[in-house]
């Protein structure tokens, strides 16, 4: 219990620098699809491996502290949180980006994900840095705006 108010507090020091900092919404003309795809392809990934009861194993892909927050244990402690509460992951699909102006090191991509018993969708939240490194992932209710 203490890890998982361990990784709820560091999201929420995550969301509360990012609600102070000024972010823009990117024109989905202006995305770059590459970083998309890789913040998708992590979230898709991420999310199925805990779904059939395995945890996803990161390589270079992510800092080190996101890495090891998102331990084996912390992972499927969370993803059981999830389960409990709105069933199992079933699919998530592209909303939006946001950045901080043109000399941006991060980029925020939010999908909005289907999970089994939820009628409402959730936001999978994926932070990456400049190097296109996963530096911040959480997953929460729906909001059309970012907070």
């Amino acid at each position: 219990m203490k890890s998982i108010t361990f990784i709820l507090g560091i999201s929420l020091i995550f969301c509360l620098n990012s609600c102070s900092q000024d972010f823009n919404k990117i024109s989905d003309s202006e995305v770059n699809k590459e970083n998309l795809q890789i913040a998708q392809d992590f979230a898709i990934n991420y999310l199925t491996k805990l779904k059939n009861g395995e945890y996803y194993q990161f390589e270079d892909e992510a800092i080190d502290a996101l890495k090891n927050q998102l331990t084996e244990e912390n992972q499927k402690a969370v993803y059981q949180q999830l389960k409990d509460k709105f069933g199992d992951f079933k699919s998530l699909e592209y909303s939006e980006t946001w950045d901080q102006g043109k000399s941006s090191s991060i980029q925020i991509f939010r999908f909005k994900s289907d999970f089994e018993d939820s009628k409402k969708k959730l936001e999978v939240r994926v932070v990456l840095d400049n190097s296109k490194k996963i530096a911040g992932f959480w997953i929460k209710p729906w909001s059309d705006m970012l907070k």
